[in-house]
């Protein structure tokens, strides 16, 4: 079975994993915690980077510090079609959900159907979907600063304009779980540009604790700390970041060059000064009707696939969400979408017999 993913290990990682352990700092204290972080910090070009034990636990924080910088916020405006940790972390904090419906060309959310101004009480959240970039600089300009905030997790390393994604909105999110571009197994990142914003989420992802006197807690907390083994291991990827990027890049220019010419087949339009994060490989195919019968057809063949994200009302939680109403594209992409292997290590020939089947598929089926 060609897999969807698989982490790519260097040797590195297995390096300093062994030399975290041997050191016997393999909890949330060690030098790999300061190494991976700063390394990460130099890479987005961005002020604070505060390295925590997941994507989840990195997106909460974002929701605690937009309600933290602006205690007003009730509402927040999310995509309909995204991962549900993204709709999650605003529930926690009891936030009322707003569901977009999604861009057909795009498959993010449609940003025409954003209200002309928000709100005092309500919010945006942007995720990058499967890794298409959204353009959040365009967002800040028009809503603020302090009302925007990213899901970056399948955005990383992505660009919008001059910058990479998660570096310009109030604070951002990164996941490193396995199947992402770098991983470090489980593992995330909390990104911002505010002083108070960091120093309020670094509190938050260590019980509370204020930095004056150690067991003295102000706040609420949560034990969100990543550990000195999971940094050695994201380092270790960190530095072997250019090797992966280019052959992602690789992979995706010819996917994107084989499936533009076939018939019934779409891939994400990225827009214009915007570079996508080539997470993920995804293909629209028009008049697919039941993704379990292409799923099938491919698992038959050897080949491993993931649905696109389900919109908001397939999930029976979110029956509390009062405010879904139009889902027409986030429907109409979750039976017509497919994503497919994308991992470093897939080769050509995997490739060409991923695409000859998607095609013998449509000659079938469709």
């Amino acid at each position: 079975m060609i897999p969807v993913y698989i982490p790519y290990l260097p040797k590195k990682s297995l390096v300093y994993a062994h030399n975290a352990l041997d050191s016997t700092w393999i909890s949330s204290s060690g030098k790999y915690i300061e190494l991976a972080t700063d390394a990460l910090r130099e890479l987005l070009d961005v002020k604070y980077v505060q390295l925590v034990n997941s994507g989840t636990s990195a997106i909460h924080l974002v929701a605690k510090s937009l309600l933290f910088k602006n205690p007003r916020i009730k509402k927040i405006i999310v995509p309909n079609n995204v991962y549900v940790a993204a709709w999650n972390a605003f529930l926690y904090e009891g936030l009322e959900l707003i569901p977009i419906d999604a861009d057909i060309n795009t498959w993010n959310f449609n940003t025409d159907l954003l209200p002309s101004r928000l709100q005092d009480d309500t919010s945006i959240l942007v995720v990058h979907n499967i890794g298409n970039i959204i353009d959040v600089p365009m967002l800040t300009e028009r809503y603020g600063l302090n009302v925007v905030v990213e899901d970056n997790c399948e955005g990383f390393m992505g660009t919008h304009r001059d910058s990479y994604t998660g570096t310009r909105s109030l604070a951002s999110s990164i996941s490193f779980f396995g199947n992402k571009t770098i991983t470090s197994g489980e593992g995330g990142a909390f990104i911002t540009n505010d002083e108070s914003i960091f120093e309020f989420a670094s509190s938050s992802r260590g019980q509370g604790m204020i930095s004056e006197r150690r067991y003295v807690h102000d706040k609420l907390g949560y034990n969100y700390r990543m550990t000195n083994i999971q940094a050695a291991i994201l380092l270790g990827q960190l530095e072997i970041l250019p090797e992966i990027l280019d052959r992602k890049q690789e992979i995706f220019e010819l996917y994107r060059k084989k499936f533009s010419v076939m018939e019934n087949i779409n891939i994400q339009k990225t827009e214009s000064n915007m570079m996508h994060s080539n997470w993920m490989m995804g293909i629209r195919i028009s008049g697919n009707k039941n993704y379990e019968k292409i799923r099938n057809f491919l698992r038959e063949r050897g080949i491993d696939s993931r649905p696109m994200f389900y919109p908001m009302s397939a999930h029976p939680y979110l029956g509390q969400c009062t405010n879904i109403n139009n889902e027409e594209v986030a429907n109409q992409l979750s039976t017509e979408c497919i994503i497919l292997p994308s991992f470093p290590e897939l080769t050509s020939s995997q490739i060409q017999y991923i695409i000859d089947s998607i095609e013998k598929y449509i000659l079938n089926e469709i």
